[in-house]
């Protein structure tokens, strides 16, 4: 409202005795504490949601509208894909849910047969929440995303019906025309024009991104400016009047939008190109910035939420940053270079790629843990090859129903442009350090860097402009260096994070000097590497960037599955583990990959002790006479004592119970105790005997254990005795990753969300 209301304060207030200045502050100011509430609004509505509150396992009956099409995948094995349904109404066993309504994901069950956007159906499942963020976050999730259904049956009670639903009618066969136009690359040409990547293999989207060409598979604002500029050009070749042309591209790219589900970054585009051209047919003045700012104001103001989303950020960041350096560094470029025609293409290419990458680069590290500066060269060719595929894909849609061979034709073109664009991702996979993966960057040294950056900036205004940049830039690249080591002198303290790596173990620490270990780096199976997915993720989000050392308790896959994928990823100091020779894939490439690494091995055995910058980490497991060929690899499991001051955790691996007794036999109940201890075998029945539990006395028991797993852990009988004992328990497969942070010099620690 304050924004509508707006023009009419200021022509009300301009003439009064206030100042333009305080007009326009007044303003300003209406417009903040609206936003403020309007965020504060969304925000409670977010967490109130029917979707955030559903409970792991409730059986529920969902009445909804297919929101993309469902195409069985040949491979009866492979992964099924989630699929968006708006639901209608929602129940569970206590009877319908008020106000349960909005987008849910699905997933279908083996055999469904095919079924296109816009079917109306009847869903039975049960109810399963997403995986906890790898590290927890103050913002609410996106309701939409908190979980899915997973389905035991499907009904349509009514076929796709253009009067019922006319965008998810129209959208289920633009899919089907896509994939049965483009074939293999039915997939990638779903991505480009219609935004829908349920069924992109996601071996393809992970080069992507390594790459930093993700924002190719995701509806942009390239997308809609190319899409805006054919229209214009058809509107011209048709010679309409500029009026005509600008109202017609309009509204085509509001059905464009509207059909694809209106994206956020697709959004901003549709909104810029929509009051650019507006303004032409005005002949009003405009300017690039005022219309970025009403593009934000208008999205937040209908979703506020979408701040949070990684494409309004990136999508904004990036248009910004075109904006805002485009300019000066052309104009840095010499005249020679912009006489040719060819030389500004490829001056005019480089630049708004490196303006778009310094902009979009923090937020890609922040979100996603990586940056990829071979993108600024990439771009080059793969902008105008998805361009062209764009282009081509939507020309044999519009031709299909005229003249299907030439529609062919046009698609095997599409499908060339789009294999030279899979080749010019696996070129720059390629390229030496073209990609590195990266902390996330603290936004607090991002602020005060560029705060240095504009001080500076001031501070040199009469100075000759190549001196001012220059002392602006390395006054902020001197913030970057000096600031991280004036706040280490005060950091301090030791955490430990008992990662969710599901149905595994992995635990991080970080030692008062701000170096890491791992113990443990989770499981591996076909399609999942918890070290690529989990733990790589949470100490580079961290600011990991190398591990100290690697404690590996024993050879099972849940344990060490992760383990390659963390040494490809990082730097690693030592590899220890207890070294029986077992001939199992995952165990023989974790020891392939730290010989080709250079990571020295150790071996764990009872009585080792390992010092850290005051934390001492010592093995009292296993001892020399298990290592001859145990009948199970859980008998030597490393079982590791972690002190740091008057604080001590017990990381007992997958240790049995008879192993727990002879560590009691052995050092006795007093060099037991502990503060928090780590559930031996992920909670299971056979470990965490009460003698162990008596004679360690923790005041936490942390299980690491898989949502919905197969063992049944933790076993009920594990739970009874620690509430027996009134032990407080924390589980990763329904807290999340697991924080606790010991103050400096081990005095006091405290669990932390």
């Amino acid at each position: 409202m304050p924004l509508l209301l707006a023009p009419w304060l200021h022509r009300r207030l301009v003439g009064s005795a206030m100042s333009a200045r305080a007009t326009g502050l007044l303003i300003l100011g209406a417009i903040m504490a609206a936003g403020v509430g309007h965020g504060a609004g969304a925000r409670v509505n977010a967490e109130r949601d029917c979707r955030v509150w559903l409970v792991d396992g409730d059986q529920l009956v969902v009445r909804g509208v297919l929101a993309a099409n469902w195409m069985p995948p040949p491979d009866s094995a492979a992964r099924r894909p989630l699929l968006p349904v708006h639901a209608g109404a929602v129940s569970s066993a206590g009877g319908p849910i008020a106000g349960c309504t909005g987008g849910m994901r699905v997933r279908l069950p083996r055999g469904s047969s095919p079924a296109l956007a816009g079917s109306e159906v009847v869903l039975r499942g049960r109810w399963r929440p997403m995986p906890k963020p790898v590290l927890g976050s103050a913002w609410p999730r996106e309701p939409a995303w908190a979980g899915f259904v997973m389905a035991d049956s499907i009904g349509v009670l009514a076929p796709p019906r253009a009067a019922a639903h006319p965008l998810l009618w129209a959208r289920g066969r633009a899919e089907a025309q896509l994939h049965r136009l483009m074939g293999r690359h039915g997939p990638l040409a779903d991505a480009l024009l219609l935004g829908r990547r349920e069924t992109l293999d996601r071996t393809l989207a992970d080069r992507f991104a390594q790459t930093g060409l993700v924002h190719l598979l995701a509806i942009s604002g390239t997308h809609v400016a190319l899409l805006g500029a054919v229209f214009v050009l058809i509107g011209r070749m048709l010679r309409l009047s500029r009026s005509r042309v600008a109202w017609l591209t309009i509204a085509l790219i509001a059905a464009y939008l509207a059909l694809i589900g209106a994206p956020a970054s697709a959004v901003r585009s549709g909104i810029m190109m929509a009051l650019a051209l507006l303004a032409t047919v005005l002949q009003r003045p405009s300017a690039s910035l005022p219309i970025v700012s009403a593009a934000a104001l208008l999205i937040l103001a209908v979703q506020p939420m979408a701040a949070l989303d990684p494409g309004f950020q990136l999508s904004f960041a990036g248009v910004l940053g075109i904006i805002l350096l485009r300019g000066p560094m052309l104009r840095r470029i010499p005249e020679r270079y912009r006489r040719n025609p060819a030389a500004r293409w490829t001056a005019e290419s480089l630049v708004v790629s490196v303006a778009a990458f310094v902009t979009t680069a923090p937020v890609v590290a922040h979100h996603f843990g990586q940056v990829a500066a071979i993108s600024i060269i990439a771009n080059l060719p793969a902008i105008p090859l998805s361009s062209l595929a764009l282009v081509g894909i939507g020309a044999a849609a519009v031709l299909e129903p005229v003249a299907p061979p030439v529609a062919r034709l046009v698609a095997d073109g599409a499908g060339l442009a789009l294999d030279l664009l899979n080749r010019v991702v696996d070129v720059a996979l390629l390229v030496p350090g073209g990609h590195a993966a990266v902390a996330r960057p603290q936004w607090w040294l991002w602020g005060l860097a560029g705060l240095a950056f504009l001080l500076a900036l001031d501070a040199t205004a009469r100075m000759r402009d190549r001196v001012r940049w220059a002392v602006a830039v390395m006054s902020s690249a001197a913030a970057f260096l000096l600031l991280p080591f004036a706040g280490r002198a005060v950091d301090g303290g030791v955490e430990l994070a008992f990662i969710d790596v599901g149905q595994g173990d992995a635990v991080a620490l970080r030692t008062p000097a701000g170096r890491w270990l791992l113990i443990d780096a989770g499981e591996r199976d076909d399609g999942w590497d918890a070290g690529e997915r989990r733990v790589l993720p949470f100490l580079r989000a961290s600011g990991a960037r190398r591990l100290e050392a690697m404690v590996l308790t024993h050879p099972h896959a849940d344990h060490i599955g992760g383990a390659a994928a963390v040494m490809r990823g990082m730097p690693v100091g030592r590899l220890i583990e207890p070294g029986v020779p077992v001939g199992s894939p995952i165990y023989l490439e974790t020891l392939q990959t730290a010989e080709e690494r250079d990571v020295p091995w150790a071996a764990a055995s009872q009585d080792r002790a390992l010092r850290v910058d005051g934390v001492e980490i010592v093995f009292l497991w296993p001892a020399v006479d298990a290592l001859d060929a145990p009948a199970d690899a859980n008998d030597i499991s490393a079982v590791v004592r972690v002190r740091y001051g008057g604080f001590t955790a017990l990381l007992t691996g997958d240790a049995p119970a008879w192993v727990e007794e002879r560590m009691i036999q052995r050092y006795g109940a007093g060099a037991l105790r502990g503060d928090v201890l780590k559930a031996g075998h992920h909670g299971s029945r056979t470990s965490s005997s009460a003698a162990f539990l008596d004679a360690v006395k923790p005041e936490l028991v942390v299980v690491s254990a898989g949502a919905r797993n197969r063992y049944g852990h933790p076993h009920r009988e594990v739970l009874s005795r620690l509430r027996a004992r009134g032990i407080d328990a924390a589980r990763t497969d329904e807290d999340g990753t697991v924080r606790i942070v010991v103050e400096e010099g081990g005095t006091s620690w405290t669990r932390v969300p």
